[in-house]
């Protein structure tokens, strides 16, 4: 489990490390899921006769957003659990600086469509899955990343 090191408590005192559990094994879950989208999409393109035909592009389009939809649940799930933790370590510029790479990881990772399709010569595919991380990005700051930075200082400003 990501989050052993800290304590999970409700305000009634009621413990919610079983939640975190679930969201941990769910979050695991959806990673899994999307490297195997990740890697259906690789074995298509290298295995398809004809990756330009309509019909292969669709489909490729359709794993490409369930990829990005399934690592944005993930990332959500992820940062989820702290919200419940009662003693959090102190924010420090060494956290702060991991936490970053954490979400740069998490945007660069969702780069990999856009190359892959730019390496099969199919521009349109990957304009559109460029257009697609681009929400994706914006909605991992908007959705993600803001809200936890914001809590994480409140969290030390008030806690």
């Amino acid at each position: 489990m990501i989050f052993q090191w800290c304590v999970i408590v409700s305000e009634s005192g009621k413990g919610y490390s079983d939640y975190a559990q679930n969201l941990s094994n769910v979050m695991n879950g959806m990673l899994f899921f999307a490297g195997f989208v990740l890697a259906v999409v690789a074995i298509l393109l290298t295995s398809l006769p004809n990756p330009k035909n309509i019909q292969s592009q669709f489909t490729l389009f359709l794993l490409t957003v369930i990829f990005y939809l399934t690592v944005f649940l993930a990332f959500f799930f992820l940062l989820e659990v702290p919200y419940h933790v009662e003693n959090m370590p102190p924010s420090t510029r060494r956290k702060m600086t991991v936490n970053v790479l954490i979400f740069l990881t998490f945007l660069l990772i969702g780069l990999t469509f856009p190359l892959l399709f730019l390496l099969w010569d199919l521009t349109l595919l990957a304009t559109i899955s460029s257009l697609i991380w681009l929400l994706y990005a914006i909605s991992i700051y908007l959705f993600v990343y803001r809200p936890f930075h914001k809590w994480r200082s409140d969290k030390r400003n008030f806690g």
